[in-house]
């Protein structure tokens, strides 16, 4: 009897490791980069929820620091998709590199300048020959610079000081820094230490430029093309992922919070809630004006010689993926 049970069990565990066999014989595998920080959140939903699995996905997921190792694993094809600063896509569009933009990671990121009290800036004018601190490698530089444009000042006519985020909170107490021009995530705590005050802010900054810094989702064009069924299903588990943010930005919170913690990064769960609400995750193709603002972006870098040249989006978005994901939606 207790053989007749042993084989049971036996053939039983047999049939279920066929089974997963099977299951995953019918998975496809896709690598996918991003970032270490908030702007990760779709990539580690879509992970953490299952959406890619419904999409019969294998996800292996990689949370990369260096916006030069994105780039190379893209170049020579260890990476197949990659949620990247759209500061790092324009390098890449400027550098002609082989990708395209086939979706929306989230757009209007909160930004708003502070400044000592003691500086006597006012305006966005009153910063000429003043310095201010930005996070390295930020997405506010080419902001900062439209600012500068439009208020009739050069990058030259102040001291931009690109510093760490560590650096940059110490900035204004440590006058280190005349002002600070940062997300929210960032410039609150200074609001809140009383260390700044804000001189123009996210409704401010929005209004006097129009930015709308769209994040991308990029794909390598031998993936797009050589396997179109997987960039579909990819972007349709993306596209679910991003309206799972909008729809449940508590439980996307929470996600986020996880995610924070298990690189030794402790944050409250309110913390992570205003996080979540500083990205809008409403749209998942890219628009005319979301390209305009992108490109506008690459003159400020060029203008502040981050870039050789201000690069062009022409022939850089493909938004037939994220199109027919946001349909089949509805």
């Amino acid at each position: 009897m207790r053989f007749v049970r042993i084989l049971a069990f036996a053939l039983l565990l047999g049939a279920a490791m066929n089974g997963h066999a099977r299951a995953a014989a019918d998975m496809t595998l896709a690598r996918l980069s991003y970032g270490s920080g908030w702007d990760a959140l779709p990539a580690i939903v879509g992970i953490e929820r299952g959406f890619f699995a419904e999409q019969k996905i294998i996800v292996s997921g990689l949370a990369v620091s260096s916006p030069t190792a994105v780039i190379q694993s893209l170049a020579v094809g260890t990476t197949d998709f990659a949620l990247v600063p759209q500061r790092v896509m324009l390098v890449m569009v400027a550098a002609k590199a082989p990708i395209k933009v086939i979706a929306e990671g989230g757009w209007g990121t909160e930004m708003e300048l502070v400044a000592r009290a003691d500086t006597a800036i006012k305006t966005v004018a009153d910063l000429k020959g003043k310095t201010v601190a930005v996070v390295q490698g930020s997405e506010a530089l080419p902001v900062l610079v439209r600012l500068l444009n439009q208020a009739k000042l050069k990058p030259t006519d102040v001291k931009i000081a690109s510093i760490t985020a560590d650096q940059l909170l110490k900035s204004l107490a440590d006058k280190q820094a005349d002002a600070v021009f940062e997300t929210r995530h960032f410039t609150v705590p200074l609001v809140d230490k009383k260390q700044g005050t804000v001189i123009l802010d996210a409704a401010g900054v929005t209004k006097a430029i129009g930015s709308i810094g769209a994040i991308p989702l990029v794909a390598r064009n031998d993936v797009i093309t050589k396997d179109p069924d997987l960039t579909q299903r990819f972007v349709n588990a993306w596209v679910k992922s991003v309206a799972y943010i909008h729809q449940d930005p508590v439980d996307a919170a929470r996600i986020l919070q996880i995610f924070f913690h298990r690189q030794g990064v402790v944050i409250s769960p309110e913390m992570a809630q205003a996080w979540v609400k500083m990205i809008r995750y409403d749209q998942y193709s890219w628009s005319a004006a979301a390209v305009t603002d992108a490109e506008y972006n690459g003159w400020a870098l060029n203008a502040d010689k981050v870039l050789k040249v201000a690069p062009k989006m022409t022939g850089y978005v493909e938004n037939k993926f994220s199109d027919a994901a946001a349909k089949a939606l509805q």
